[in-house]
């Protein structure tokens, strides 16, 4: 029984935050941009993929065998937040780039191999003896976030590389990461900030109904 209500509470946590990348992703409000100025802004979309893989592993058992539940889980949120990228590129384009994302390679790929960076940086992290869910949370949050910048500018070179650079003045891979770099730091602090807020809440409140059941055994 234990381990049916598991199974449902990490399908109920999948579904979730599929649902919750597609509002943020939604026009016209686009909830899921926040503006830094009149030509600049940055994107929290990404975010929900890596909560899939931390608030499922939160679930865990107590070994250190890799919970490939919470990849599964990382995978599917990721794939969902690509499928969506890639509706939005066919039917509403806004920018110079996004009719490339139309491209499953651009769109798709670099959010499942999001999912799955998450979980080998969180996976790796919680092997640290006494390493506190919130400082991984941290950490997994920006790293991913760079990394997910990378993926997604390198499946563009690799999969419309003549377009790109067309549309980029001739750019290669490495002067377009250095002109995205700003927002992708910006990017992988809001990341880290927010994943750190949910993991410490989820954590704090774990801690504290352990607490409140052992004092219910003790009586």
């Amino acid at each position: 029984m234990e381990k049916t209500l598991s199974r449902n509470r990490k399908l109920a946590l999948t579904g979730a935050l599929s649902a919750l990348v597609i509002v943020l992703g939604l026009p016209p409000m686009h909830l899921g941009m926040i503006p830094l100025g009149p030509n600049a802004s940055i994107t929290i979309m990404h975010i929900p993929v890596l909560l899939a893989v931390m608030l499922v592993c939160m679930y865990k058992d107590k070994t250190h065998k890799p919970d490939m539940s919470a990849l599964v889980s990382g995978i599917t949120v990721g794939a969902v937040f690509g499928i969506f990228s890639l509706i939005l590129a066919a039917m509403m384009p806004t920018g110079a780039l996004d009719p490339l994302f139309v491209n499953p390679g651009v769109s798709v790929l670099p959010r499942i191999l999001l999912g799955v960076a998450a979980w080998i940086f969180w996976y790796l992290l919680n092997l640290i003896p006494h390493m506190p869910k919130t400082v991984s949370a941290v950490i997994v949050g920006f790293v991913s976030t760079v990394v997910h910048t990378c993926l997604v500018i390198g499946a563009l070179y690799v999969f419309a590389a003549p377009k790109v650079l067309d549309a980029m003045g001739g750019k290669g891979y490495i002067a377009l990461m250095a002109v995205l770099l700003p927002n992708a730091l910006l990017e992988a602090a809001a990341a880290a900030i927010v994943c750190a807020a949910v993991i410490g809440s989820v954590t704090a409140a774990s801690g504290r109904k352990s607490k409140l059941s052992r004092e219910s055994e003790e009586q």
